[in-house]
């Protein structure tokens, strides 16, 4: 393969669905290319760094995680989540898988911070009826004891093809919800993902023979481990007050967003950020 690759070629080399690597080069820009003869190209060796970059900042919960993120967004939703999402009057279901992304997404930004850079923090895990909790860091070890942060800290998920950070107006504009910094991170759980966890249960027995055995219909896969793509973090005073973002038109008033590309992400601004924890 040659320093210089097409966009077909690059697509196969970093191993990610075309409409994310569309989002990732054109929207966010985290992909750089150049034209050439109006054809895209892709240095090899840029693509190297983003691929090594995603591999470090990808955490893979267990299943166990997966079942504990689970039971807490449960909890949530029948301890008085709101049903009214953005998207209208949400299900119990639909509530419940909104809320585990980010659920999830807690958890391993813990376990990154604390495998890459040995630093300890404890969640808020009180389901709340009364009172939404704005900051997601509950607790930050500092020497033997925990106290804490100095900083209000927010963790925000969406799914792996997403290329924005997008926040209401609501969360950035109140202060008891605006956060200090906020930590955004991709995360790939199926869209079954519970149909998965459940295909071994007797009531799954009948349709999961039948899609076993009759061809060109999609199996009911194990679900196995949930990888979270930690993206990187920005400052509230960094984001960008925008009626719209590429792809998508916000009709109903304007919201704060940072694209991936614009986000802090390297070792160093990590450990910046930690001094300031």
């Amino acid at each position: 393969m040659s320093e210089l690759l097409t966009k077909k070629e690059a697509i196969g080399y970093l191993n990610i669905p075309e409409n994310s690597f569309k989002n990732y080069h054109e929207n966010s820009n985290e992909i750089i290319g150049f034209k050439e003869r109006g054809r895209w190209r892709f240095n090899k060796s840029k693509l190297e760094v983003w691929k090594q970059l995603k591999q470090n900042r990808t955490i893979n919960l267990s299943i166990g995680e997966y079942e504990q993120c689970f039971e807490f967004a449960i909890k949530m939703v029948y301890g008085g989540l709101s049903l009214h999402g953005i998207r209208g009057k949400r299900t119990e279901v639909q509530a419940a898988d909104d809320v585990i992304l980010g659920i999830l997404a807690e958890h391993a930004i813990k376990t990154f911070l604390k495998n890459k850079f040995k630093v300890e923090i404890k969640l808020d895990e009180a389901v709340h009826t009364d009172h939404i909790t704005p900051q997601d860091f509950d607790l930050i070890k500092d020497g033997n004891k925990f106290r804490a942060p100095k900083l209000g800290v927010g963790v925000k998920a969406s799914k792996m093809k997403n290329a924005f950070l997008v926040l209401g107006a609501n969360e950035v504009e109140f202060k008891d919800r605006q956060s200090d910094v906020y930590i955004f991170a991709r995360v790939g759980l199926p869209e079954d993902h519970l149909f998965r966890i459940l295909r071994d249960h007797s009531f799954f027995g009948k349709v999961r023979k039948f899609l076993d055995q009759n061809k060109g219909f999609r199996k009911i896969e194990e679900l196995q481990n949930i990888p979270v793509w930690i993206c990187g973090f920005t400052h509230a005073s960094d984001l960008e007050k925008v009626t719209s973002i590429p792809g998508q038109e916000f009709s109903n008033g304007y919201r704060y967003a940072k694209s991936v590309g614009k986000m802090h992400n390297l070792d160093k601004d990590w450990q910046e950020l930690i001094k300031r924890l």
